[in-house]
């Protein structure tokens, strides 16, 4: 009988708390079915879990950003049981630890409705059970502070225990107004960012760079519109390899399917990386390229661009690859394209594009014209004025003052990097035609381009330049500086000795050659300029031995000196 009475009084025990149980409110199965365990795996296989919850019938979902740290894929698994793998990251957070992701949801997913009133301080808020069967948390608003000067970042009394940690925290009513984030400082509190500051988070151009995405690895959904999406898609250029690279692309034309330019970058990528992509196909590639060039000019009005893509891209290809043999892709098919766009409309861009073919073809005349056309307009840069330059060289009588003129022009129109090339081709040219005063300043020009940043072979060469100007002085500081950076160069020191004679002071001249002899025995014109040293001292009898181990040692110029000085004194 006693045994009778104990297991009466434990039913009762049971019975009391579920009588006295507070009834669940109508909203909380919609909650525990919104609620996902969310599992990423890193790129060596660790994996992580946590949770988060659906804030869209759509599959978008919050969760914690540490959950996703270093992470490569995710899965979610929804309170059914069903598994989804996680496609995209719409935005994210380190700093405050948030992040906003997509999932590929089949149908509908149950979602938590973002409450359209803030709560107040003092408001009380609940955190579902980690369990269907558990009890809310309930708490009061002790404070409310703001997170990027106009989102609310809510402080709640009470604890909260891991299992609830990235919970949705919501009114009375079931709507959410914050994802939970545990007490750092180990007070026992709660705490829940905004939702809608979760959900303000979007990814721009930019942020592929930054360290809040690069540190995931699954896919980010692409910025908008398109054409800062374009940014961002030339980023992923550096950064993937050419299959990887090509998923992007296709990624992005699906995002953005009435965009023209997608199709044009896809069309490049088939075609510049066709062996990567196609080792035993490449010319499957190329017809790729040019299927896509063409939806791009079905979704374009513009008729001269969708002809100026193709002969822009064929020339390209064509050019960098003489093995190539596809029929479509040869030069005469860019020409072609070329020809059609240019009937449609004559643009700058197109003239510089017949420029580069005429060029090439080794067409000058049509290639100087089309040049000079781009230079006429508002276009023009240092490459077309320079490119003018070398086919105005090619064709027979060219005037090269014209030809200077246009260096000068792709000097003053270049960047300091690309000009500093074209500055040196304009100085050898005109020291080729005795502008030896322009030459100076240009080099003058170069020195104040690179900061001084100059080697010993500027000082020898700007030294040449002042010594056929007749700056003396200058060429001697010069030279002097080149000797500096380089004293074991017998050149150097024969230069130097050149410039002394010109100043009329042979002994010092003197002195130099034979620091050139001394260096380099077999220095040819180092004797010939000796032996000038001594005829200028009256030593014309010393000066034969010199002239003569010149000409042994091959010196094209000594002959003369020699028949005007060595064999002038046998009679």
């Amino acid at each position: 009988m006693g045994r009778g009475f104990t297991c009466l009084l434990l039913i009762a025990l049971q019975t009391v708390p579920a009588v006295a149980q507070k009834k669940a409110p109508k909203w909380a199965d919609k909650v525990s079915k919104a609620v996902i365990t969310v599992e990423t795996t890193s790129k060596d296989g660790q994996t992580r879990t946590g949770s988060g919850f659906f804030i869209r019938e759509n599959g978008e979902a919050v969760a914690a950003y540490d959950l996703f740290r270093n992470a490569e894929k995710a899965v979610v698994t929804t309170s059914a049981g069903e598994k989804l793998p996680v496609t995209r990251i719409l935005g994210a957070d380190n700093i405050y630890g948030v992040i906003r992701f997509e999932v590929d949801a089949p149908k509908k997913t149950a979602f938590l409705t973002p409450a359209k009133t803030a709560p107040q301080t003092g408001s009380t808020v609940c955190i579902p059970p980690p369990e269907a069967a558990g009890e809310l948390t309930r708490g009061a608003i002790s404070e409310i502070t703001k997170v990027n000067g106009a989102y609310d970042y809510y402080k709640v009394e009470v604890p909260l225990p891991k299992s609830q940690e990235s919970f949705p925290l919501l009114t009375e009513d079931g709507e959410v107004i914050a994802l939970t984030q545990a007490d750092a400082s180990g007070q026992g509190k709660t705490y829940g960012i905004s939702v809608a500051y979760i959900q303000s988070l979007q990814v721009a151009s930019m942020d592929l760079l930054g360290r809040a995405y690069s540190e995931i690895g699954i896919r980010k959904a692409w910025p908008q519109p398109a054409e800062e999406a374009q940014i961002t898609l030339l980023l992923y250029a550096s950064r993937e390899d050419a299959a990887t690279y090509l998923e992007t692309l296709t990624d992005f034309i699906a995002t953005f399917p009435d965009y023209p330019e997608g199709y044009v970058s896809r069309a490049s990528h088939y075609a510049y990386y066709r062996r990567d992509l196609a080792p035993d196909a490449s010319s499957v590639m190329l017809d790729l390229a040019l299927e896509d060039l063409d939806r791009a000019g079905k979704l374009t009005k513009d008729r001269a661009e969708t002809y100026f893509n193709k002969a822009k891209l064929i020339f390209s290809i064509a050019t960098g690859d003489s093995t190539l043999s596809h029929k479509n892709w040869d030069v005469a098919a860019a020409d072609e394209y070329l020809q059609k766009a240019l009937a449609e409309e004559d643009r700058p861009a197109y003239r510089q594009l017949e420029g580069d073919i005429a060029l090439y073809i080794g067409d000058y005349e049509r290639a100087y014209r089309a040049y000079s056309t781009v230079n006429q307009s508002p276009v023009a840069s240092g490459m077309s004025f320079y490119l003018a330059a070398k086919s105005r060289q090619q064709i027979p009588g060219y005037n090269y003052i014209e030809v200077i003129a246009l260096l000068d022009s792709a000097v003053a129109k270049s960047p300091v990097s690309e000009a500093q090339a074209y500055l040196l081709e304009n100085v050898e040219l005109k020291m080729q035609t005795g502008f030896y005063e322009q030459a100076v300043k240009d080099y003058d020009k170069y020195f104040i381009m690179t900061g001084g940043n100059v080697g010993n072979g500027f000082y020898y060469y700007r030294e040449q330049a002042r010594f056929r100007s007749n700056d003396l002085k200058g060429a001697l500081e010069d030279i002097g500086r080149a000797i500096s950076a380089d004293p074991e160069n017998a050149v150097y020191h024969a230069e130097k000795a050149s410039v002394y004679l010109r100043m009329q002071e042979p002994v010092k001249a003197q002195e130099c050659v034979e620091k050139a002899i001394a260096l380099e025995p077999d220095f040819a014109s180092a004797y010939r300029i000796l032996g000038i040293c001594l005829v200028r001292r009256e030593k014309k009898e010393e000066a034969c031995e010199p002239f003569e181990k010149a000409r042994e040692l091959g010196d094209p110029v000594v002959e003369k000196l020699i028949k005007e000085n060595c064999n002038l004194n046998q009679h």
